[in-house]
């Protein structure tokens, strides 16, 4: 037991160092291309290209869309919420086969940002319809990609409050040290119903 508790706290230890450690290394490890493609906002993101590299992968992303997904409300009723769907392109950097979308949720996150803080979002990418705008990239994230290899996917987050601003971030990784990013995703989203 006292032995589990010396790892644990040596593992914490070593996650706030790199912490600690992470802004100070980051702006050394940017480069001068990385930086502009982070303040980009939505209409440049599709012409001047985000990308992020991750411990799972690089991401170049095209273009982020707002959908509506359907779901169920607490009294069972079918609905509607308010998503976004992200495009992008995934290559497998990792030494393991993975899909685009289990590396995408280790890597990064859409996040929904306000004054109280972070509110984090939930995976509806297998919710979006199997015909439709979004069918191939949606059948592309649930496929397997080899190291090395390449795949145009789609993932999609929610639900969305039009009130508050959504962010594409970086995950911080405590083992691996990866580039931060906080991206603000322009997008219109409908206003809230009045209930």
């Amino acid at each position: 037991m006292q032995l589990k508790r010396t790892l644990f706290a040596g593992g914490l230890a070593s996650m706030l160092l790199l912490a600690a450690c992470n802004g100070d290394s980051t702006e050394e490890a940017g480069t001068e291309e990385e930086k502009p493609a982070e303040e980009t906002t939505g209409e440049e993101t599709s012409e001047d290209g985000l990308s992020y590299s991750g411990v799972n992968g690089d991401y170049s992303f095209t273009n982020f869309t707002p959908v509506e997904v359907p779901a169920t409300d607490a009294e069972g009723n079918d609905t509607t919420i308010q998503a976004v769907a992200a495009e992008f392109e995934y290559t497998n950097t990792s030494e393991r086969t993975s899909t685009p979308s289990e590396a995408f949720s280790l890597d990064l996150a859409i996040r929904q940002v306000s004054e109280d803080g972070e509110a984090p979002t939930e995976n509806y990418t297998m919710d979006l319809e199997d015909e439709g705008e979004f069918a191939e990239g949606k059948a592309a994230s649930a496929e397997l990609v080899e190291p090395g290899e390449s795949a145009t996917a789609v993932v999609a987050y929610g639900p969305l409050d039009p009130e508050l601003a959504t962010h594409l971030q970086a995950r911080e990784n405590p083992i691996e040290e990866t580039e931060s990013m906080d991206h603000e995703i322009e997008l219109e989203l409908a206003p809230a119903e009045e209930e």
